[in-house]
């Protein structure tokens, strides 16, 4: 791999910052994007000490203008971007009766406009190329539902459904786009709805659901991604991988 450039959204933390990470090992320019410019910082120095490149790239997801920014900057430091990982996240738990209309917008603005901003902001580079891949995160949820979720479930339900739409449009120019869709992984998330141990409580019973006895790891999503980013993988395009301990079959 020579060269190429990789765009990691929400990647200051957790699995976007262990997916820049491997892509950066993998060989890949990578792109670490995010609206905590400390953290950012934070990661694309510690991928510089291991022995890689990447840059950081602020801007929020939701916000045409700003994904429009951070696209054109990659594009200026780096070159145009090669692979795509959609990953910029935004939770909000409560039921819908209780869901305002600031927070459902909030969510689906990050989640799934923002998958729609960057996608639609990088393709242009790689039909030109004649070379790309789009990774679009989803999550367990979308496809089995959660309750006080419905905003998240509605956001991940609609990249599936993006991914498959787009994923006929940049075949014929050498582009795939793929979902990958993890179930519960180990990662520090703060609890969106109760205290710190009312969610521990809630990650243990989660935990408890799954056939392999374990959450996932952060390095088992992205050895997928890393996967799905490869030249080996220019046969696959329009799919969804799911990464989820076998809880759903």
């Amino acid at each position: 791999m020579t060269e190429r450039v990789a765009l990691v959204t929400g990647a200051t933390r957790n699995l976007g910052e262990g997916m820049a990470r491997r892509l950066a090992a993998d060989g890949f320019v990578v792109a670490v994007n995010g609206r905590n410019a400390d953290a950012g910082r934070a990661v694309v120095a510690d991928i510089v000490d291991a022995g890689g490149r990447a840059l950081w790239v602020p801007g929020d997801a939701s916000v045409e203008s700003e994904v429009e920014a951070a696209v054109a900057q990659v594009r200026a430091e780096a070159g145009p971007v090669a692979a795509l990982v959609n990953n910029a996240g935004l939770r909000h738990a409560g039921p819908i009766t209780e869901t305002s209309l600031a927070d459902w917008q909030r969510v689906l603005g990050t989640v799934l406009t923002g998958t729609f901003l960057f996608t639609r902001a990088v393709l242009p580079d790689m039909y030109e190329a004649g070379w790309g891949r789009v990774i679009n995160l989803a999550g367990v949820s979308g496809q089995m539902g959660a309750a006080d979720r419905s905003a998240l479930v509605t956001a991940k339900s609609g990249i599936i459904g993006f991914t498959k739409a787009v994923s006929l449009e940049a075949a014929p120019h050498g582009v795939t786009v793929n979902t990958v869709s993890p179930a519960l992984i180990d990662t520090d998330r703060a609890p969106v709805a109760g205290d710190a141990a009312g969610a521990a409580e809630d990650y243990r019973a989660l935990t408890a659901q799954l056939p392999v006895g374990r959450p996932g790891r952060v390095e088992e999503v992205a050895a997928l991604v890393s996967f799905l980013c490869s030249d080996d993988a220019g046969y696959i395009t329009g799919q969804l991988y799911a990464i989820n301990g076998g809880i759903l079959r």
